[in-house]
Formats: structure tokens, sequence, C-alpha cells
């Protein structure tokens, strides 16, 4: 956490750009087999020639029946992220970034698992609901690419991820920017 504060008084006081906003919104999956959606906003910033940092707000929510038709689970999730990204293509109308992230979550999901009775005539499965409320953290991997429209200072792309803050959680969107 030091570090990035650092990054971002050094980048304050020698960088000519002041970063970009983003804001983007995809397709997510969730171990063990939920979809949903998730809306994500960044403020990055530049650090040094081809590194950056970020620092983002995403809201998921997903849901479905994974486990058993019986059984109707969810995950809604809120979560505060710190990325550093490397950025091997950055031109002035093209970036490809990869980078690296930790995430702070707060959830609130419902699972199912089975309870397995075994009676003296035979055995019966049961998918008793559980909610949990809670907080976690962890990693992110993260590939963007966007492509800035000639004279202005928008930019459209498209976002990848994994993220690792519950479960191994997918993503894929649209994202569109703007160049402060």
């Amino acid at each position: 956490m030091l570090l990035l504060l650092s990054a971002i008084k050094l980048q304050a006081q020698f960088s000519e750009s002041s970063g970009a906003i983003k804001a983007g919104a995809g397709y997510t999956h969730d171990f063990p087999g939920m979809n949903g959606y998730t809306v994500v906003a960044e403020y990055s910033f530049p650090l040094i020639a081809h590194l950056q940092g970020g620092i983002g707000i995403k809201h998921a929510n997903m849901q479905g029946y994974p486990r058993s038709n019986q059984a109707f689970e969810y995950t809604r999730a809120t979560t505060l992220d710190f990325n550093f990204y490397y950025a091997p293509l950055l031109t002035e109308t093209q970036l490809f970034r990869i980078g690296l992230g930790y995430s702070f979550s707060l959830y609130n999901i419902q699972r199912s698992y089975p309870l397995v009775v075994d009676y003296a005539n035979g055995k019966t499965t049961t998918w008793p609901i559980q909610q949990t409320k809670g907080r976690t953290s962890g990693i992110s991997v993260i590939a963007e690419y966007e492509v800035r429209i000639p004279n202005t200072n928008i930019s459209v792309g498209i976002r990848g991820a994994l993220y690792k803050a519950y479960d191994g959680t997918y993503f894929i969107g649209p994202m569109i920017g703007y160049q402060l």
C-alpha cells in the first residue's frame, strides 16, 4: 500500500498525464457455475514508462442453479481493487496492458450443499440453503485492449479478468474510457 501511495505522489509531481477514468460491464462466471454480470469503474494513471497503476470498484451479481435444480444460489459482491499494469503496447491510438491486482470484497452469498440422510429403507438427499455475508480479499489477473478515438479523449475497449477474492470468477466485457 505504501508503494502504491508513493507511486501516486511521484506521478502527480512528474507526469504530464493525469490518467484515465474507465467504466464497463460484462459477463461474469463464478464457480461452481453461476452466471451474471459485473459493473467495473477504475481510475488508472501512469507511473513510469509502460507501468501504470489503478484504483477501482466493481459490483458483481451472479445467480443460478449450479448444483441442484432444487436450490437457487447467488453471489453479490462489491469490491475495491488496487492494480498494477504493464503496457507492452502503448501508442497514441492503442493500448494493451496486463496487470496484477489485489481486491478487498464485501459479499453476500447463498449456497446449497447436499445433505444425505441414510434411512433403513434408503437414502434421501436434501439441499439446505445457507446464506452468508462477509469480507474477503484476493488477487486478480487482468488483460485489457483499448483503442482511442482520434481527436477525442475517449477510448473503447475490452477487458478480461480472473478474480480470486472469493471463488475463481471470470469476467469479460466492453469498456469505455475518458483520458483526463
